[in-house]
């Protein structure tokens, strides 16, 4: 094992420094530190601050460490960074510790997840514990906004493959519409030249010279009322027929109306279970935040703060407190306890915490569920006046219709007793001539007629052949769309599969490198198997051991070593950190207690993950870092922190 002459071998590294300021933060009254870009050791022996000032240092980052030291009022961290600051501060209020300021960055679960690789790091405990890592390793990813934009998509892709379905209707009606074109055109030829025979034979009968001015005048009455009566029959069959497109529409806004009344009832129920949810939540966020400050402290005791033990336990010196047998002044009840229990107090309490934060979870999962169907039936209710209004409008409308129609239908009747009294007057008074010329100008006339209603229908074809073709030129262009919303959709869907994939990748490949290079010796290999069953995923970690006589068998995380179990949830939460780029986010890992791994081991550990981010700061043990040599930055906790 050998340590590397150049630690900072990343070329990406950035050239300035990083300048931390801490006030009143777990063990520190004030202080301000720099970090070299690199690897930074921060050595010293217990109670020397060194976790106090990761913890300040997490929270300027903007994770959620960083607990205001005792008794102050107000604390504050400040870090600067390539002429860039960064503030935290922290308020004791009546209601608890008021965190405000500009943070590093606000994405706190992805510090705490991936940057702050502490004892109490999610991941870390995780994997001592056996617990499933999938919702731990997939946490930055936003499935809520994935699912919305894949909702929105499918959304549109179903509009566009009704409206290509609807132009293959109408494609389909296309011949038959070219050949109903063809026929009117043939029909309105033949009416042409009926009409024009028609009035070569009224040109050739001859008048009849005692045909008097009354009888013309008949004749012209006669004509116009034959004309206005078909007007008002055409008119009459319009009416009648919007009158039931009316009908139509109203019915259905009717049935609308009604769901929605239904929908109202169950938006009242949604919206009471929203409120008993987000009461539940805030609740458990206020337990978690206390479940969190009492294991903060409560690590800081453990760990040897100076401050919190000089204030808890003024007649023992630091390295009395170092056996677990040893009697320490427990800070929640002032009473004298074992370090070993205050220890198993302190497992119950990490593992309430998380039980809690699950719940939280679960429950913000079920909130935003209920929130987006509440907005849904509320976008649905505002249409209730729209469709309440429109209702209106509709039977206003088929009122109306109903009285055009009654008039339409009365005029209709007296047009039609008109026409027939002026037939009669006109049969009593032509003669036979002058009824020959009647009946030429009637068929003369009921042929114009059928030529307008010919000439309208292949209007209305025409514009129909016209709006089709229109159509069919926008096909491709909306099959194009069609498939570059396929590709989003696949893309999409598989983007949470890559990030899946990246993981178990990510973590093979460095976990295969770090046991090699820390060379444990019945590790045959360490891997992370991604397991599928629909939408869901799980990450099985497996062990496998190998024997003295070279047998390979897969064994349970369970019997790992502590220090084999640690190096697996380091690089877990390593993993996380590179298969999310949180490295151009967060260019920082902070790293602390590691007593469980052997100092050559943690050598070789830290020259493994020194190169994924710009700054790496590692808390160690003077003895520790005694198996480092002088090429890494260091800061010596006791002369700079106490």
């Amino acid at each position: 094992m050998s340590e590397p002459t150049n630690p900072r071998a990343n070329d990406s590294l950035a050239a300035g420094k990083l300048s931390l300021s801490v006030r009143n933060i777990g063990g520190i009254r004030e202080k301000q530190v720099t970090f070299e870009p690199g690897v930074t050791l921060l050595t010293g022996p217990n109670a020397t601050n060194r976790t106090s000032l990761l913890r300040a240092f997490i929270g300027g980052l903007g994770g959620s460490a960083g607990v205001l030291r005792r008794g102050a009022d107000s604390g504050h961290v400040g870090i600067t960074i390539d002429d860039q600051e960064y503030t935290r501060r922290y308020e004791r209020t009546a209601g608890g510790i008021h965190t405000t300021g500009n943070p590093y960055t606000e994405i706190e679960d992805v510090v705490d997840l991936f940057v702050s690789l502490l004892e109490d790091n999610p991941i870390r405990r995780a994997v001592r514990s056996g617990a499933d890592l999938t919702d731990l390793l997939l946490a930055p990813v936003d499935t809520d906004e994935l699912e919305a934009e894949i909702s929105s998509l499918k959304s549109e892709r179903k509009r566009i493959d009704e409206r290509l379905n609807s132009i293959d209707r109408e494609r389909n009606r296309l011949p038959k519409l070219e050949n109903r074109r063809t026929d009117l055109r043939e029909e309105i030829a033949e009416i042409e030249s009926k009409l024009d025979e028609l009035r070569d034979e009224t040109g050739n009968v001859e008048s009849v010279e005692t045909e008097s001015d009354e009888i013309e005048s008949i004749r012209r009455e006669f004509e116009k009322t034959q004309t206005e009566l078909k007007k008002t029959e055409s008119e009459l069959e319009t009416q009648r027929s919007i009158r039931e497109e009316l009908q139509s529409d109203l019915e259905q806004i009717r049935e609308e109306l009604a769901e929605l009344e239904l929908r109202k009832g169950e938006l009242e129920e949604i919206t009471q279970d929203v409120d008993r949810l987000q009461e539940r939540e805030t609740t458990l966020s206020s337990t978690v935040n206390e479940l969190s400050t009492i294991a903060k402290q409560t690590r800081d005791v453990l760990a040897g703060d100076e401050t919190v033990v000089s204030e808890l336990a003024p007649d023992d010196t630091v390295s009395d407190l170092d056996p677990a047998s040893q009697s320490i002044e427990c800070w929640t009840c002032g009473s004298q306890v074992k370090r070993h229990a205050i220890m198993d107090q302190l497992d119950a309490i990490e593992q309430l915490a998380d039980k809690k934060r699950a719940e939280r979870r679960q429950v913000r999962t079920q909130l935003d569920e209920l929130e987006s169907q509440r907005n849904k039936i509320e976008q649905g209710i505002d249409r209730h006046q729209e469709l309440t209004d429109r209702e209106r409008e509709i039977r206003e409308g088929l009122e109306q219709r109903t009285e055009i129609i009654t008039e339409l239908v009365d005029k209709a009747e007296s047009l039609r007793e008109k026409l027939t009294e002026k037939q009669s007057e006109l049969e009593a008074a032509q003669t036979e001539d002058s009824n020959e010329e009647l009946n030429l100008y009637e068929e003369v006339s009921e042929l114009e007629y059928e030529r307008g209603q010919r000439e309208q229908a292949l209007q209305e074809v025409n514009e129909d052949i016209s709006e089709i073709e229109y159509q069919l030129g926008k096909y491709e262009d909306l099959e194009a769309r069609r498939n570059d919303l396929t590709d989003e959709l696949k893309a999409l869907r598989s983007r949470i599969e890559r990030i899946e994939r990246t993981t178990v990748e990510t973590f093979n490949q460095q976990i295969e490198a770090i046991i090699d290079r820390l060379e444990y010796e019945n590790i045959a290999r360490v891997w992370l198997e991604r397991r599928s069953k629909g939408n869901d995923t799980t990450f099985d970690l497996h062990i496998v051991r190998e024997d003295e006589s070279g047998t390979v068998y897969e064994d349970s995380i369970d019997h790992l070593s502590e220090s084999e179990r640690e190096v697996v949830g380091i690089v877990v939460a390593l993993t996380g950190y590179l298969s999310h780029d949180i490295q151009e986010e967060v260019p920082i890992l902070l790293l602390d207690s590691l007593e469980a791994i052997d100092a050559d081991r943690i050598r070789e550990l830290v020259d493994c993950i020194r190169t994924h981010s710009e700054f790496l700061v590692v808390a160690l043990l003077e003895e520790d870092a005694a198996a480092f040599q002088n090429s890494y930055h260091r800061i010596d906790a006791t002369e700079q922190l106490s």
